[in-house]
């Protein structure tokens, strides 16, 4: 039996998810021989129903919903043997991945977009045990690109995320770490350690380098100057696909990494914009660990 999951949380978003259900719904249920669909009520559930959904073999498990929820299905299927094809739809707030596969802001517009027949693996990251599927990082940069929303950026185009930076650097905080990837090592100062399993934010390049959800690689970028010029600098090349170019950024990029705060201060890792393990961290890639139905448009 050809079994079909879907994970809607209903206060993602503008709230509005439990209105494209009917949609979603005929759309899908052609296609399975059984279509279950469970509304999520508390932070933590969408990770257990995606790792029940491993181990009864379901076939395919669709998230409606935002970031976190993407999150906890990641989180949820990481370690098991049977993982779902995943399936991704833009029901919250930023939808940050899902804006990686298809260009559609609209929901109903996406859930038209769904391809059964089309899907990719895609590399996860493994941090201290915990998942994420796009990013691992400190520092408030990578807040000031995920909350700029899509209004923000028809009104502004680019200014929208050069507002949202200059909000988020007086809140940056500095750190003296040892970064230690495959045969590549950093030591010294930095308000900001990102490494991303592919080389983009969103619509934005990081640098003209090819990269692809499934590189097998970390691309890693270290702000190394505190100095608030440093950081409107390393905005800009960050915004015109440059940031390996920056002279206050240390770039590379590696299959695994450690990074260690060397003066026993221990900030907190964003992944994927939820609370990770506190420094120090050892990260991983896990190649084409997690497959994923690509909209039609991409």
């Amino acid at each position: 039996m050809k079994k079909c999951l879907v994970l809607v949380n209903p206060n993602s978003g503008d709230g509005k998810n439990r209105e494209v259900i009917p949609q979603l719904k005929e759309s899908l249920e052609k296609s399975f021989d059984d279509l279950e669909i469970i509304e999520t009520k508390k932070p933590g559930e969408g990770r257990l129903l995606a790792q029940k959904a491993c181990r009864e073999g379901v076939h395919s498990l669709f998230v409606l919903g935002g970031d976190g929820s993407f999150n906890e299905v990641v989180n949820g299927i990481a370690r098991e043997d049977h993982r779902p094809i995943i399936g991704l739809l833009p029901g919250g707030t930023n939808n940050t991945y899902y804006r990686l596969l298809g260009d559609s802001k609209d929901l109903s517009e996406a859930i038209s977009a769904i391809d059964l027949d089309k899907t990719k693996e895609v590399d996860l990251g493994d941090c201290n045990g915990s998942y994420f599927a796009y990013y691992a990082c400190f520092g408030r940069l990578i807040d000031a690109t995920t909350s700029t929303k899509g209004e923000e950026k028809e009104k502004l185009g680019p200014l929208a995320y050069v507002k949202n930076i200059f909000k988020a650097l007086p809140e940056d905080d500095n750190y003296e770490v040892k970064v230690t990837g495959d045969g590549e090592s950093y030591q010294g100062p930095a308000s900001h350690v990102y490494a991303f399993l592919v080389d983009q934010m969103g619509d934005i390049d990081f640098s003209e380098l090819s990269s692809s959800l499934s590189s097998g690689e970390l691309y890693v970028y270290i702000l190394t100057d505190e100095k608030t010029s440093s950081k409107i600098s390393a905005a800009k090349d960050l915004l015109m696909g440059k940031l390996d170019k920056n002279e206050a950024v240390e770039s590379f990029s590696s299959s695994q990494l450690k990074i260690e705060e060397v003066q026993g201060k221990a900030p907190s890792v964003d992944l994927d914009g939820e609370m990770g393990p506190k420094l120090p961290v050892n990260i991983k890639v896990l190649p084409n660990h997690m497959t994923i139905y690509l909209p039609k448009e991409n």
